[in-house]
């Protein structure tokens, strides 16, 4: 998601967009600006600048720069790379203004031509400055000349390939889910007979395993994955709330047979069943929102940048 702030930079500067982010060039250096996701605690702005190729001196005289301007600049952390630099802007009771990121970008410049960084109005990859666009790779900002994109397109294409050959279908995936479930199942039992815990927390983890098992037994990655995912989650959350009241009430000295019938006409153990039963899926959603709406696809993609 693109935050005010940062739609308000791309509008006056004329830059590009991805899913999450803008970018583009200001006084010639790529910049690239995003927000934290809504239900990150606590807000932050990210900035990001590409430098290209910078040596060990060039890094350390940044370094020394920031760390004397902290203060002015107003960021509370940075990372430096070796073609670029990370800026967190954290916003704990105010936000980010627009001169302080612009404070930023200015500031940059400055030091970038101090320290002989050579402008990135360029193909980021070969350094080509003719034919060149702006491209959304994997929701990463970046420009390449034509030449390049071509050959990054090309070895996407072969990646994707090889992947998908090796991909089987939605029925291994859905078993390797309810397979990797079964640890999670069998900890949720003992958690809730043995230690007398309320066990629903382990619907976190098995949502979880359910997402590595789907990978492990390499299942098919489309449109219905995540769907199948959440449908394996609920199986395997079901399946633990019954084991788990069939368990306690052989524990309390019924036979199995005795305690599945039990576990059909007592009303306290399908009370207790379904309470757990709400309890489990409220605490598995944080994890299925996660799944079917942040979560992002494998799949390897590059395109022509939306311009905001």
């Amino acid at each position: 998601m693109i935050f005010p702030k940062a739609k308000k930079i791309a509008k006056d500067l004329g830059w590009h967009k991805t899913n999450d982010s803008v970018f583009g060039l200001y006084k010639g250096y790529f910049f690239n600006v995003s927000d934290a996701s809504l239900i990150t605690t606590p807000q932050f702005k990210l900035v990001t600048a590409t430098t290209g190729n910078i040596t060990e001196e060039q890094k350390l005289q940044i370094k020394t720069e920031l760390n004397l301007n902290k203060r002015k600049l107003k960021f509370t952390l940075f990372e430096i790379s070796d073609n670029g630099i990370f800026f967190k802007f954290t916003e704990n009771v105010t936000l980010t203004q627009l001169k302080t990121v612009y404070s930023l970008f200015d500031f940059l410049v400055d030091l970038f031509k101090k320290l002989n960084i050579s402008e990135q109005n360029k193909c980021h990859n070969c350094g080509r400055d003719q034919r060149i666009n702006y491209y959304d790779l994997n929701d990463t900002s970046i420009i390449l000349c034509d030449t390049c994109f071509s050959q990054e397109d090309h070895r996407f294409y072969e990646i994707e390939k090889e992947r998908i050959s090796k991909e089987k279908n939605y029925l291994t995936g859905f078993l390797g889910a309810l397979i990797f479930s079964v640890p999670g199942i069998i900890l949720w039992i003992l958690c809730a007979v043995y230690f007398e815990r309320l066990a629903s927390g382990m619907a976190f983890v098995i949502a979880f395993l359910g997402i590595l098992g789907y990978d492990y037994f390499k299942g098919r990655h489309g449109k219905l994955t995540k769907y199948i995912i959440v449908l394996t989650n609920i199986v395997s959350i079901i399946i633990a709330n019954i084991m788990t009241v069939i368990t306690l009430l052989v524990k309390q000295g019924f036979t199995i047979n005795h305690a599945i019938q039990e576990f059909q006409t007592n009303e306290t153990a399908k009370d207790f069943f379904y309470q757990s039963i709400i309890i489990s899926f409220l605490l598995a959603l944080l994890v299925w929102i996660w799944l079917l709406f942040i979560m992002k696809d494998k799949k390897l993609n590059i395109k022509l940048a939306d311009k905001f």
